[in-house]
């Protein structure tokens, strides 16, 4: 049986996703940072015949997160006709294992596979040493880092959502740090989303063209994680490049499996 769920079944849900608590760190901060009661989040469950919660969907905004476990005997058909019914550009995103099976419920779609990573060896994170100054972002900062976000290439396909990046500052389920130049326009930046006593993710990892290969995004990355990890359990990031992937090992990040972004166009 697949139900909407309501506070209530926060403990259920939260027992349940906890066991794989870095692939559900978005789901798992929407439960304990956004609650049920606000427009922008849904959360639907599938019980098996002995009440036990064996999957769910969340809708956050316009991005869908499903999960099961490994022998999931649910009716994923329901959870896609929900993704169906909402009529606006929307995106599903996901452990790869589980999301690849709700593709279809997307139309003119691109697809994307990125390596999903987990800080293992917090030793190599840099100390603070005072190469470049690292900025904290205030609710003040959004434009600009929207902007300065925006206009990384790598970037341009998914764009950034102002609200969204308002409301984790504003909440405190997210933090910024960036690194102006002399003239004080954002030429590095890192941030977290769905921060919880759980984990956190990192994201929006982006450096100007003309500074890279200055050890800018290493030493925003480092001085983000050393901070988040006071709070937070573990700290996770996906990537699909290989230059980043060579930074983010080289500050002590593992591979520990594959996410998938699926987005209409």
């Amino acid at each position: 049986m697949i139900r909407k769920l309501n506070a209530k079944d926060a403990i259920t849900a939260l027992e349940f996703l906890s066991e794989e608590a870095a692939f559900n760190l978005f789901i798992i901060g929407d439960i304990l940072n956004t609650g049920f009661e606000e427009p922008c989040m849904d959360l639907w469950g599938d019980f098996n015949n002995h009440g036990a919660l064996q999957g769910v969907l969340l809708r956050y905004f316009d991005n869908f997160i499903p999960y099961f476990k490994e022998g999931y005997a649910g009716k994923p058909e329901r959870f896609k006709e929900i993704i169906s019914s909402y009529k606006d550009k929307k995106l599903i995103s996901g452990k790869y294992d589980v999301a690849e099976k709700f593709i279809d419920a997307l139309n003119n779609k691109v697809v994307s596979k990125k390596f999903f990573c987990e800080l293992r060896d917090k030793s190599k994170l840099l100390k603070a040493e005072g190469r470049y100054v690292i900025n904290i972002a205030s609710v003040e900062d959004v434009d600009r880092l929207a902007d300065f976000i925006d206009s990384i290439e790598e970037f341009r396909s998914t764009g950034e959502n102002r609200e969204m990046l308002r409301r984790s500052i504003e909440t405190g389920t997210g933090r910024f740090y960036y690194i102006e130049n002399e003239e004080g326009s954002i030429v590095s930046t890192a941030g977290t989303s769905a921060e919880n006593q759980y984990a956190a993710m990192v994201i929006s990892v982006a450096t100007n063209k003309d500074y890279r290969r200055q050890g800018m995004a290493v030493n925003c990355i480092s001085s983000l994680c050393t901070d988040v990890l006071k709070d937070c359990g573990s700290i996770c990031l996906f990537y699909d490049n290989p230059e980043a992937g060579k930074i983010y090992h080289g500050i002590g990040f593992e591979t520990i499996g594959s996410w998938m972004i699926a987005a209409e166009e």
